[in-house]
């Protein structure tokens, strides 16, 4: 049977992907938008799907040999799970007083859950992007 331990080089494989995504989708996005603002889009898009993989990569080193692929869902999953809580949090909070009537509500949603660590940044001010 399978039933494996974990895999501490895969855990930081993914950690370190998942690093790497970040900073690719924000700390390049405010050199880039001035040049080409599909640049800046494509910069953040293949970031966060850097993270996601990290997510997924982090997941399957913590699954135990055989169930790497469930790990890896699991991973993929959290990474949603904390999106949605982002969203949440910041649709209850509201720092915009954002009219959600006027707002693409899926548009926003979907962008929000799959996009939220270059959100955060940009809602916290970092690298240069956004801010409150």
């Amino acid at each position: 049977m399978s039933g494996g331990r974990s895999d501490p080089r895969l855990l930081a494989g993914g950690i370190a992907v998942a690093f790497a995504g970040f900073l690719l989708g924000t700390v390049t996005v405010p050199w880039l938008v001035p040049l080409s603002r599909l640049a800046g889009n494509l910069a953040v898009v293949v970031g966060m799907a850097a993270v996601v993989g990290g997510w997924g990569l982090a997941g399957a080193g913590l699954a135990g040999a055989g169930r790497r692929w469930r790990g890896a869902l699991a991973g993929c999953l959290a990474y949603c799970v904390a999106g949605a809580v982002w969203t949440a949090v910041f649709v209850l909070l509201d720092p915009w007083a954002v009219d959600y009537g006027s707002v693409d509500l899926l548009r926003f949603v979907v962008y929000s859950v799959l996009l939220w660590p270059y959100a955060v940044a940009y809602t916290a001010g970092w690298f240069g992007l956004g801010g409150l």
